[in-house]
């Protein structure tokens, strides 16, 4: 079919009211042609009427798929839930170590870095009850985006992870244009530091001596 055959087709059927998405599935034509095409055809009343009719209908079967697929998902997530028990402190010893070597400090002195306060609560829970930190050694530096509300974001890090505001450190605050993504609809990201070469000497030691089954 020539182009200006394709175009009289597209005309046609836009007069006849369909919508550009069943033009284009009888045409095979993009919809920035279409809508070059076919900018200037007014529709009439019964015409926009179907359109708005349809459009309403694929809205209202999106929506129930939506929610069809929340309710599928949670279920899934309630039956995994039952597949897992309270860890023994072994497997909490062992847990705790694989966060730790994904996303804790290497070099200088122990710690880890996250923005999710599950993780940060569940680590904090490891160095209190594996690596027997005292209280007084623990240290928080929040890295914010420029915006946030530090004094807010004190107070809910404090909060999850049980350290009191007098050992929080200087907030990092990464100024707009710097090239970070910025959203302030979270409270940063923690970084909790332990001062204490020994302890990340014998974390380091322990993730040595890891050894996947054979």
């Amino acid at each position: 079919m020539k182009n200006w055959e394709k175009k009289e087709s597209a005309q046609r059927l836009r007069k006849e009211g369909l919508s550009y998405k069943e033009i284009r599935e009888k045409t095979g034509l993009s919809k920035g042609t279409l809508s070059l095409w076919c900018r200037d055809i007014e529709l009439s009343s019964e015409q926009k009427a179907r359109l708005l009719s349809k459009y309403d209908r694929q809205l209202r079967g999106a929506k129930a798929n939506q929610v069809k697929r929340q309710r599928a998902v949670a279920i899934i997530k309630r039956q995994a839930g039952l597949e897992i028990r309270s860890l023994t402190r072994s497997e909490f010893k062992t847990s705790g170590l694989m966060l730790y070597w994904a996303e804790g400090n290497k070099t200088l002195y122990p710690g880890v870095s996250n923005a999710d306060p599950k993780l940060i609560k569940f680590m904090m829970s490891w160095f209190r009850k594996i690596c027997a930190v005292p209280e007084k050694k623990f240290k928080i530096y929040l890295h914010l985006h420029s915006g946030q509300d530090e004094t807010k974001a004190k107070s809910f890090w404090s909060a999850v992870t049980g350290i009191p505001l007098s050992q929080f450190g200087k907030s990092h605050i990464k100024r707009e244009g710097s090239g970070h993504k910025k959203n302030i609809l979270y409270f940063g990201t923690a970084k909790i530091g332990i001062y204490n070469k020994d302890l990340l000497h014998r974390i380091l030691g322990w993730i040595e001596a890891i050894e996947a089954p054979v």
